[in-house]
């Protein structure tokens, strides 16, 4: 099937996501003096409809000797490789900025001046800066800014913003999109047949409207999954020019900076956390579901049929979970089906009960395997989701007064870890030093002559040392912390199921909790007061806002009640637990037994000098 040179341009807002108003130019190449603001465009509709499509079926031209060629044949030819190119960008390296694009300030106030650099938009699209490139961002947020004025008697109040979005500080974020343009206009020596076109010879396509919320001369587009974006077919008159050539280029826009509560989400598309909650988040309530069947020693009909329909229910619900469940090991959803219920008889049986109870244990079973199932199987990576969004954010700005305060680039900035970006971020570890050294030893060792190769091997530059704190030193150490990544989680609910005798606690729901409540909780899980080491970080910097809105992510899911336990406490609030270093309960032992030989110490001198004053001293 024909492919397309790029997909539909779109202007999709993630469902959630305030409606983004914003200003753009529409940058060529060579990119050209930027256009004056538009006017303001209505917000856009929220809604999360793909930009682009991930995976798409390919086919690519084939020639022969004696075929006709078309502009059909040989576009097909370059939305192949385009094509392919947008799959290989998406799928291998992902989307981001590569390398570049620092947003700097300019020497002309109210602008700043994006340095030349190289991305990927989600769609996988290349987006190439190749010159210094300034930008008037206080007029562009103006034109944001100031709402459009109110044509008909008849169109809805609304209320305005301060003139210019002075007397506040505000921080919007400045994008960048990819975007074609033809060029080099000529006319036909065939007379051109009726089709789409917004150009004319010597004419260009209008400029971004605030918001990007629609179209490229700023009208706004109605979103429906799956709909894509219609033009109006036009018969180009005779004579009228074609673009001989599309220059890929970009567009710079400012949007609304997203609030910090909305980066506070869980786990989002494409993670290995979002990817096993999919699967095991219906097995976790299940099993905190299980039917608690109640006590019938004398078998009355009436309490057996209840506890029937009990033990069927949840069969039921367990069977429909498996519908959806990521299961590998096929026998398992047979084994589950062939579990029966046979329903009570109208006569009494005390045994009844415990045949429910040996069918419970059955499912049970079963679900602690296909819970196993769920983790495996979010291992294996799956392919990304289509994105709602096709720009890239490169910097966050602050503004007050028409003035740039700050510029930030790690606010909402993704950036594509390539190896060259790696091995900058390893420098800063001494990466490149360490590396440059390991390259003079295997040059000296490979190149040099017999001497100094002989002397690699002397007493003093070949020294066999054990790895501790710096790595692993035994393949028990990777077994006990691929248990320990497992219950984490998989949490205390399956570990306890799986193993009876684990005694494990889930210690994530207190967090924030006041230590009064946190420590009658500990209490009545049984966690000795003895095993337990509160620390104050009320004073420590590294326990910040963050660290402790995070820390309920971090704290032990599986915590098992006969180990020993740190508790983090600030102004009276639990923030956090670990499990304490067996260094740091060695230390404590130690404190305490030095304290009590300092104690007997002290006894046994008090008792020494008053024996000595109850007797009678001898005359010399």
């Amino acid at each position: 099937m024909p492919t397309t040179t790029k997909p539909p341009n779109k202007r999709i807002f993630v469902a959630g996501r305030p409606p983004a108003a914003a200003a753009a130019v529409n940058i060529s190449v060579p990119p050209p003096t930027p256009a004056p603001a538009p006017a303001p465009a209505p917000a856009a509709s929220q809604c999360c409809c793909p930009a682009c499509v991930g995976l798409e079926c390919l086919d690519r031209t084939r020639y022969f000797s004696g075929q006709l060629l078309t502009e059909a044949d040989l576009n097909n030819e370059q939305s192949y490789w385009l094509a392919k190119s947008r799959l290989h960008n998406r799928f291998l390296h992902g989307w981001g900025v590569v390398c570049g694009m620092q947003v700097v300030c300019s020497e002309c106030d109210g602008w700043v001046t994006v340095k030349p650099g190289y991305a990927i938009d989600p769609c996988g699209n290349d987006i190439i800066v190749c010159s210094d490139y300034a930008f008037d961002v206080i007029k562009a947020i103006q034109a944001c800014c100031t709402p459009s004025k109110q044509t008909s008697n008849c169109a809805p109040l609304r209320a305005a913003p301060p003139p210019n979005c002075q007397g506040t500080q505000q921080t919007w974020c400045i994008t960048i999109e990819y975007l074609e343009q033809p060029s080099r206009m000529v006319a036909p020596l065939k007379q051109a047949t009726p089709k789409s076109s917004a150009c004319s010879c010597g004419g260009s396509q209008g400029g971004c409207g605030c918001g990007c919320g629609g179209s490229g001369n700023g009208s706004s587009a109605k979103c429906s999954c799956g709909s894509t974006t219609s033009q109006t077919s036009t018969a180009v008159p005779t004579g009228a020019c074609e673009p001989t050539r599309i220059n890929e280029g970009y567009k710079v826009c400012v949007v609304p900076a997203p609030q910090p509560s909305e980066r506070a989400t869980p786990p989002a598309p494409g993670t290995f956390a979002y990817q096993f909650v999919l699967c095991y988040a219906a097995l976790d309530k299940l099993l905190l579901q299980i039917p608690t069947l109640p006590n019938n020693p004398n078998g009355d009909p009436q309490i057996n049929q209840q506890a029937y329909q009990l033990v069927c229910n949840y069969l039921r619900s367990v069977q429909n979970a498996f519908a959806t469940s990521f299961i590998t090991h096929c026998q398992y959803e047979t084994a589950l089906n062939n579990i029966s219920l046979n329903p009570p008889s109208a006569q009494t049986d005390p045994n009844y009960i415990g045949t429910l109870a040996v069918v419970l244990t059955r499912i049970t079973a079963v679900l602690q395997a296909v819970a196993f199932d769920c983790y495996c199987s979010s291992l294996v990576p799956p392919c990304p989701p289509d994105p709602c969004d096709d720009r890239l954010i490169l910097a966050c700005v602050t503004v007050q007064d028409g003035k740039i305060i700050n510029i930030c680039h790690f606010g909402g900035r993704k950036q594509v870890v390539t190896f060259p970006v790696l091995y900058y971020w390893l420098s800063i570890f001494n990466f490149d030093k360490t590396l440059a050294a390991l390259q003079t030893f295997i040059a000296s060792f490979c190149c040099g002559d017999e001497g100094k190769r002989a002397g690699v091997f002397g007493a003093n530059l070949y020294q066999k040392m054990n790895i501790t704190s710096a790595g692993i030193t035994s393949p028990a150490m990777v077994n006990q912390m691929m248990a320990t990544v497992v219950a984490q989680n998989m949490g205390a609910t399956m570990m306890n199921a799986i193993v009876p005798n684990a005694q494990t606690v889930d210690l994530r729901p207190l967090v924030g909790l006041d230590t009064g409540t946190v420590g009658r909780a500990l209490e009545s899980h049984k966690i000795s007061t003895q095993n337990i080491t509160t620390v104050d970080v009320s004073a420590d910097p590294a326990w910040s806002d963050q660290a402790v809105a995070a820390s309920p992510q971090f704290a032990p899911a599986a915590f098992s009640i006969g180990d020993n336990l740190t508790v983090y406490t600030k102004e009276k609030l639990v923030v956090g637990f670990d499990v304490t270093d067996p260094v740091a309960v060695l230390q404590k032992q130690v404190q305490l037994l030095q304290q009590q030989v300092n104690n007997m110490t002290s006894a046994g001198h008090v008792s020494s000098e008053d024996s000595s004053e109850g007797h009678p001293k001898k005359k010399h």
